[in-house]
């Protein structure tokens, strides 16, 4: 297998069961940016997934939590998903101290370790397998795995997602708790606690709905900005180059601006805007001369506009 590079992302712990096995749920990773600064495609993590079966959920020895070379074993994992674009896999957790810290809330975040075997830059979508271009460097964009398997999976001390993790691991925990004290108690009625808790999840619930209905429509409103500010810069450039003379067809100078950067379009509208303001001063002087008689002066314009903007003028 071709060489690879190692990737983390932190997730959270998000049910547990202890029905015949010691069996515990997580949210392992989605297809959006993490806070690491890369992500995966849709595809990769589909085809990755299978991968994780068999591999072990590990902690530091001694029974602390983060990263380290070598890991100690406290489980494996038995199952995965992807509903939705995103992972979940649920692992038997084989270490008893490890269950009780998982069960008593100590444990939860866990942080997935990868093998990228094909990564590209988010904005130019150039190969940077093997090492990060200038604009992941600057910030300017974030590395895009486009092929993986999973390596194994670490306990660490905090979730991606901080906010959202710690308050459902907390809540799921306590309803496992309740339900566990209660063997045998199918068909009888929630204890108030329990009830309370459910609410507690379900609003929870709507509040992480009402705040991705705002990310859409604040999104919504970045890319309208957005699309003005281009449309802006690709009018300014176009208005600089026909009063410079560089436009023989309107329309086919608008079309080809809309398909450069805006990099480009800065250089070519200072450029078209100083050639305006000098039009007198050319660093090179015509080489046909007026003699006076009109049919010579505007010979020597063709003659001109073709040497320095590549057209002559129109004939209507």
């Amino acid at each position: 297998m071709a060489d690879s590079i190692t990737l983390r992302f932190y997730a959270s712990l998000q049910s547990l069961c202890e029905e015949e096995k010691r069996l515990a749920t997580f949210y392992l990773m989605n297809t959006s940016p993490n806070r690491n600064g890369w992500a995966v495609t849709a595809k990769a993590l589909e085809e990755a997934l299978p991968t994780l079966l068999g591999k072990p959920l590990g902690c530091i020895p001694g029974y602390r939590v983060d990263h380290i070379h070598e890991p100690m074993q406290v489980g494996r994992w038995v199952s995965t998903s992807k509903p939705d674009g995103y992972a979940i896999a649920t692992a038997e957790v084989t270490d008893a101290a490890a269950w009780e810290k998982m069960t008593s809330g100590e444990w939860g975040p866990v942080s997935v370790v990868i093998k990228a075997y094909k990564v590209t830059c988010s904005r130019c979508e150039a190969d940077i397998t093997n090492a990060p271009d200038a604009h992941v460097l600057s910030g300017e964009a974030h590395e895009v795995v486009e092929s993986f398997v999973f390596d194994r999976v670490d306990f660490v001390s905090e979730p991606a997602y901080p906010q959202a993790g710690v308050l459902a691991i907390g809540q799921i925990l306590g309803a496992s708790k309740s339900k566990g004290g209660q063997p045998g108690a199918r068909g009888e009625s929630r204890k108030p606690v329990e009830e309370n808790e459910l609410e507690e999840l379900q609003d929870i619930k709507k509040e992480v709905d009402t705040l991705k209905a705002e990310k859409e429509t604040l999104r919504g409103k970045v890319e309208k900005l957005e699309a003005e500010r281009r449309e802006e810069k690709v009018q300014r450039t176009l208005e600089a180059r026909a009063k410079a003379r560089l436009v023989k067809d309107r329309k086919q100078e608008e079309d080809r601006l809309r398909k450069l950067g805006d990099d480009s379009l800065t250089i070519l509208a200072e450029d078209a805007e100083l050639l305006a303001s000098k039009p007198g001063k050319s660093a090179t002087q015509p080489k046909a001369k007026y003699t006076g008689e009109g049919g010579d002066f505007e010979a020597a314009v063709e003659e001109t506009r073709l040497r320095l903007f590549g057209h002559g003028r129109e004939k209507t």
